[in-house]
């Protein structure tokens, strides 16, 4: 929808309109001030689609991860058909505002499991470059669903980063990552234990509250290992865009409020087809596996 500024002749109509010419004045001054407020919204919103459907934002708490796990029970729809029907429940909110992501972003990756020390290893390609996620779990008891506390780090071969992946390596300033030989790291962490592998189908959006400026990945990951499949949902904070007020203390208290209002809101829109979880894919593969 276009808003023009109003226009001479729609002054004079107002002042025909109405006995005094004073109050026209007015009510056309509130109609400028009006179409200000709309324009520069409208400004603001299509400037922060584009840079989040772009990956293009930071985030606080680099070292962690913050999610709450779904599984979906009952659908016949792929992964991205099931992420569609879940768009659908944020038509019209005015808080949590969908930003979609053209097909989904999606990745389809062979992903292998190491254990050691307490920490889960996870070998995977993105995009042709290779990596490894470190990761350590722990489960926050919240109200009304369990989020994961994960210490999460990643580990990238920075030749095959420097090499395949200029157009996106904004994309990992939110992450907490270094730059490595990673046939030297995967040397040295040889005495891991090899859980087992599956093949992950990931899509996802991001989702933009306008009350904070925090962004949500919402991410539907189809995961199959050993002729097992494991269908879940995941709901993520991703990061912030500058400029919306925020308080400054606690911000963990409001990324884990954040992470639960979105949960609830998506999970009270289809309840039969989710199921509160907290099964890792690490345990998934595991299972499968029945190696450890």
């Amino acid at each position: 929808m276009e808003f023009l500024p109003p226009t001479p002749s729609f002054r004079r109509a107002l002042a025909r309109h109405f006995l005094s010419a004073s109050r026209a004045r007015e009510f056309v001054f509130k109609i400028k001030l009006w179409y200000k407020f709309l324009t520069s919204n409208m400004a603001i919103s299509h400037k922060n689609l584009a840079q989040i459907q772009k990956h293009d934002f930071t985030k606080e708490l680099k070292d962690f991860e913050y999610e709450t796990k779904f599984d979906i029970r009952g659908s016949k729809l792929g992964s991205l058909g099931v992420l569609k029907k879940i768009r659908g429940c944020f038509k019209n909110n005015q808080r949590f505002i969908l930003c979609k992501v053209k097909g989904g972003d999606k990745l389809l990756t062979r992903v292998f499991f190491f254990f050691g020390d307490k920490t889960e290893y996870s070998l995977f390609l993105y995009r042709g470059v290779r990596m490894v996620k470190v990761k350590r779990h722990r489960i926050i008891s919240g109200t009304p669903f369990r989020i994961f506390k994960n210490d999460e780090q990643l580990v990238i071969d920075k030749d095959d980063f420097s090499k395949k992946l200029n157009r996106l390596q904004h994309r990992f300033k939110r992450h907490n990552y270094r730059l490595v030989n990673l046939d030297n790291f995967l040397k040295e962490k040889s005495s891991l234990i090899d859980v087992g592998e599956m093949v992950k189908n990931r899509v996802k959006d991001f989702v933009f509250d306008s009350r904070d400026g925090r962004i949500y990945a919402v991410a539907v990951t189809f995961c199959e290992s050993k002729n097992k499949v494991q269908k879940q949902l995941e709901i993520e904070y991703a990061g912030y865009l500058p400029g919306f007020k925020k308080k400054k203390l606690g911000i963990e208290k409001q990324v884990i409020a954040g992470v639960q209002e979105l949960s609830q809101y998506i999970y009270k829109h289809f309840p039969k087809m989710l199921k509160p979880s907290i099964e890792r894919k690490f345990e998934f593969v595991k299972m499968a596996s029945d190696k450890i």
